[in-house]
């Protein structure tokens, strides 16, 4: 077994990263190798972090206030990813009435669809959401994931 697809294991193992995220990395690695193959590099240097990176890690959500207030959250994106797949134990009638409520307010989304891949492809893209707020007053609010 390589050192790389070894470290992969490790991490899961560990429960730093998921099965499907590991499958995705092993899936990476494959790739990898198959075009370093002919030049020679390591389809993973060091820690495969790089590989991870693309979907993110926490949702900040920060306020500077011009009064002090300051506030400084840091939500694990597991967390939100556990959120979503508990939508699964909604009941069926009560999702109904969510995501009518969510249309009447526009957004259209349908829960009671979710996936476990929606899951991953909605995580992967909080990677480009970005809010950035600046008051008047000067309260600066910024919320994004990394």
């Amino acid at each position: 077994m390589s050192e790389d697809r070894s470290r992969i294991l490790n991490l899961l193992a560990d429960g730093k990263i998921t099965a499907e995220e590991a499958e995705r990395l092993l899936d990476a690695l494959a790739a990898r190798a198959g075009s370093s193959a002919t030049s020679g590099e390591s389809a993973i240097k060091g820690d495969p972090e790089p590989l991870i990176a693309a979907l993110p890690k926490y949702l900040y959500v920060k306020v500077i206030a011009v009064n002090g207030d300051n506030v400084d959250v840091k939500i694990p994106i597991a967390l939100v990813r556990s959120g979503l797949k508990l939508t699964s134990l909604i009941p069926s009638k009560a999702m109904d009435q969510i995501n009518d409520s969510m249309s009447a307010h526009g957004m259209s989304v349908d829960f009671s669809d979710l996936k476990p891949e929606d899951i991953d492809e909605l995580v992967g893209t909080l990677r480009e959401m970005e809010i950035n707020v600046d008051a008047k007053n000067g309260d600066n609010v910024r919320v994004y994931c990394a």
